[in-house]
């Protein structure tokens, strides 16, 4: 789960760096997977063990941080004012599978004005991975995310008689989800209804019928409990998983229901200048008495080897909200246990909570075997130093899946070329291995275009399937590096060269002209380390744009990973920051036409010029004033040293040598 912890400092007063909560939130057992800066804020994703539900929510992870350092925990405000008839006069819940449903609350809110959500509410939501829709949406997304419990907010003048029925969906019966998909039902899934049909997927998805729009002025709150089976199996049935069927899988608790309401219905009254109907519709079973735990002192003892002081196991225990009342006389402590810790049914859990809070590192090492540490070997550390620096570049990685059509593979590889095909009969489409990895990434471009997302920046790393050399072989699986991107060639180029960078500093990436099937005409390019090809990149075709329907170019790469892997070095070099400035020179030279940039680019680099800091293309030129046959070519020279600034006079010889072999080579004239 993703948590932000500007948000996380509202509940507890924690105040310390990002670092240290990283390590505190792994030493009592929950394991930060990434830590990453969003602006201002720190973005951390925490791995929540499924027997922890209560911490599916920043107020959850709260408790827990405000235990272990000892800093103070608060609740949010949940008070508003209560206005109008009474939401009886509004509503009515009838709840007829209260052993699938044991508790759905509702609420009236009149008179909303729908509109964007405050700045900070977005902002914490883009840092935990919710986009912002509007207010009514971001505040039960933000409650969700709060506290854990999942809210679904109903527009009440599109509810048939403004009632809710909670029932078993019929079979055959049909609805359309607020993500505009047709799905079709059976008796065993659980369905919210109005009078007429249903408007939601109990626990999972509302529906498009009632969703709230711009048009919205009345709000029906959802708060509830869903059997966990039962939101487990209609997740599966449809393939679907969201952030609420996330929630209720795992048994979120049934008392912080009414409060979770309550929190949502306050901010929608701050925020969306919402008038709260008095009172609260609430149907399903007796909520269940909280139940006591008895801890023996002298088991916890026993069990963890170190004296731990009475006083100091009675804070830590109050400090998770667990109650404790100690008896000198039989040395035992009970705790009432909160709903909110369904986890907690024994002493030895209690047990564990005690040193987890306490610090696992307090228990002496007495190590019985050697231990030896593997170094992660050098095809995963390519992986890790090459996926930094892509993600640096601010690209996104993909992941998908590994087959394909016939019609999006085929403009990339030859006529001749014959595919892995999987032997099921079943699968008449989509049963190719994929043979490159390019495909995949423009169908995501597709995807991230259908989505107003204007820029797309991504890469993949997986396996390419290729036809066996010879009869009784297996497949060919070769591992491939492909890049996508909205930017140009040599923006692309550019973040290659990181990338390479990234395993050897030394190692100087080239580019040599190409025709590749897949790519723009005279835009083509292979790759190369020396003397050894890599890889191929350009601007896709435009026959490729149009069959994946893109309304702008995108430039393609696919480079083999195991020529980058040879390339990886396991120790880096650091160089101090050159202090002195830089010396720019732009020579614009006219050439014959035959003569790539490629060329004059290595020829560049093979007089071994210390000084050349930088080496850029600027751009070609055809026409008035150039011969036919020739061709004006624009490049832009850096020359910098670190111990001094370089004279013009230093520069002037240095670049004289340059021009010097350039017309040796190739009758290359310095344009003025």
């Amino acid at each position: 789960m993703k948590i932000s912890l500007d948000w996380l400092r509202e509940y507890v007063d924690y105040r310390d760096s990002e670092e240290k909560l990283e390590q505190i939130l792994t030493e009592i057992g929950f394991s930060v997977e990434d830590r990453r800066p969003n602006g201002k804020d720190w973005m951390f994703d925490v791995e929540i063990t499924s027997n922890r539900p209560d911490c599916l929510g920043h107020i959850g992870l709260a408790r827990e941080v405000a235990a272990a350092t000892g800093s103070v925990f608060r609740l949010p405000e949940v008070d508003f004012d209560e206005t109008g008839k009474d939401v009886n006069q509004w509503t009515s819940v009838v709840n007829e599978a209260t052993d699938l449903c044991s508790r759905y609350t509702a609420r009236i809110i009149d008179g909303v004005k729908i509109g964007p959500s405050p700045d900070w509410m977005q902002r914490r939501l883009e840092t935990v991975g919710l986009r912002g829709i509007s207010n009514v949406v971001d505040i039960t997304n933000y409650v969700l995310m709060e506290i854990g419990q999942p809210l679904h907010s109903f527009d009440y003048d599109l509810l048939d008689q403004g009632r809710i029925i909670v029932r078993r969906a019929r079979r055959g019966e049909r609805m359309v989800t607020i993500d505009q998909s047709q799905v079709e039902l059976n008796d065993n899934m659980l369905v919210i209804a109005d009078a007429s049909e249903p408007v939601a997927l109990a626990g999972i998805m509302g529906g498009l019928p009632s969703e709230v729009t711009e048009k919205t002025k009345t709000v029906l709150l959802e708060s509830a409990h869903f059997d966990p089976l039962c939101i487990r199996q209609a997740c599966r049935a449809f393939s679907l998983v969201t952030e609420a069927s996330y929630r209720f899988e795992r048994n979120v608790d049934v008392v912080m229901v009414e409060w979770a309401s309550r929190r949502a219905a306050a901010l929608l009254a701050q925020l969306a200048e919402g008038k709260v109907a008095p009172g609260v519709v609430d149907a399903g079973l007796r909520i269940p008495p909280p139940r006591s735990i008895t801890l023996r002192l002298s088991r916890l003892r026993t069990l963890l080897g170190i004296e731990i002081d009475t006083d100091r196991i009675i804070t830590i225990l109050q400090r998770l909200g667990l109650e404790p009342r100690f008896d000198p006389q039989y040395n035992v402590i009970t705790c009432t246990v909160p709903s909110w810790r369904g986890d907690l049914t024994r002493e030895i859990d209690l047990i564990e909570e005690v040193i987890r809070i306490f610090g696992y590192k307090h228990i002496p090492i007495e190590p019985k075997i050697h231990i030896t540490v593997k170094i992660p070997d050098r095809f995963r550390r390519t992986c890790e130093k090459v996926s930094t620096a892509l993600n640096g570049c601010g690209f996104y990685e993909t992941i998908n899946v590994s087959f394909i059509e016939d019609c999006y593979w085929q403009p990339f590889m030859n006529k001749d070329f014959t595919p892995v095909r999987v032997l099921d009969m079943s699968r008449k489409t989509n049963n190719v291995l994929r043979p490159m990895l390019l495909p995949s990434l423009m169908a995501a471009r597709k995807r991230n275009q259908d989505a107003d997302n204007d820029r797309c920046d991504v890469y993949e790393l997986a396996a390419v399937h290729l036809p066996v050399r010879a009869p009784g072989q297996l497949p060919q699986e070769k591992i491939m590096l492909a890049l996508l991107t909205d930017g140009d060639f040599q923006e692309l180029r550019g973040v290659i060269e990181t990338a390479v960078a990234a395993l050897d500093q030394n190692a100087v990436l080239t580019c040599h002209p190409d025709e590749i099937l897949w790519a723009a005409p005279e835009t083509g390019a292979k790759l190369m380390l020396g003397d050894v090809a890599i890889g191929r990149m350009g601007k896709a075709h435009q026959d490729i744009i149009k069959l994946f329907d893109l309304n702008q170019d995108a430039c393609l790469a696919e480079i083999s990973f195991e020529e980058l892997v040879k390339v990886e070095q396991t120790s880096t070099q650091l160089k101090p920051l050159i202090r002195y400035p830089g010396v720019t020179r732009d020579l614009t030279l006219v050439l014959d036409e035959p003569v790539s940039w490629s060329q004059i680019e290595q020829e560049i680099l093979d007089l071994g010029i210390d000084d050349l800091h930088r080496l850029r293309f600027v751009g070609i030129y055809r026409g008035k004033g150039i011969a036919p046959g020739r061709k004006s070519l624009t490049l832009s020279l850096v020359f910098r040293r670190s111990d001094q600034t370089l004279t013009h006079e230093q520069v002037d010889a240095q670049q004289q040598k340059i021009l010097a072999r350039l017309a040796e080579r190739f009758s290359a004239e310095l344009r003025v």
